[in-house]
């Protein structure tokens, strides 16, 4: 479902995604491992398209992503991407409910459905009675959990998941991490998990390690 074959990306001098090559079969969720700073989130804004890479591929279900225009890179994020960003990103003057909906809202989806399957991925991520609530009322953990069911409620063909866990207590991990892999399983989609915690990535299939050389498998 997913290649990637000689990624490389620089900024400035300094050279960030080394020759990265990877591949992910439909229903296989991977971990990349890697310390901060060393590259793990470019690696997703490349995947996504959201980044050029200096050289190398990406290949999504046999398209490659740098061909793209931006309109068809945009409609390909919003139909088959699932992302959660470290940053959250929720709309301050939307609720949860309507900020998890957003992404069935821009398909174009029927209130009804929307609201259906935004509470449903609520309860999914342990916020169920919290759907009314602002950003500016939920802790980070919160917001977190939100944006996880956010990424999660269209059932993406590609999750990638940039330290989903990072604000969350052991308890709430795991059940994120649960959700997470559950959407992968269920729906046969591909998912990238990227993190510094050793017990998250032992919720995946495989696991790979990112460094300044590059790209291995653990």
């Amino acid at each position: 479902m997913l290649r990637l074959s000689g990624v490389t990306k620089r900024f400035g001098g300094r050279t960030v995604l080394k020759a990265v090559s990877m591949e992910i079969a439909p229903g296989e969720q991977v971990a990349v491992l890697g310390e901060s700073g060393i590259g793990k989130s470019t690696l997703l804004n490349v995947i996504a398209g959201l980044e050029p890479v200096d050289s190398g591929s990406i290949a999504y279900n046999g398209f490659e992503i740098a061909a793209l225009s931006d309109d068809a890179a945009t409609q390909l994020r919003r139909e088959h991407f699932g992302f959660v960003f470290q940053a959250f990103h929720l709309l301050p003057y939307l609720t949860a409910e309507q900020n998890v909906g957003l992404p069935l809202l821009l398909r174009g989806r029927e209130p009804a459905e929307i609201r259906r399957c935004a509470r449903a991925l609520l309860g999914a991520v342990g916020l169920g009675g919290r759907e009314a609530a602002m950003p500016r009322e939920l802790s980070g953990g919160e917001l977190q959990r939100v944006a996880i069911a956010r990424a999660l409620v269209g059932e993406p063909r590609l999750v990638l998941a940039d330290e989903p866990t990072g604000n969350l207590d052991p308890d709430n991990a795991r059940q994120v991490l649960e959700v997470l892999r559950g959407q992968v399983k269920q729906h046969g989609a591909a998912g990238i998990l990227v993190t510094h915690s050793e017990a998250a990535a032992t919720t995946c299939d495989r696991r790979y390690r990112l460094d300044a050389d590059g790209l291995r498998a653990l």
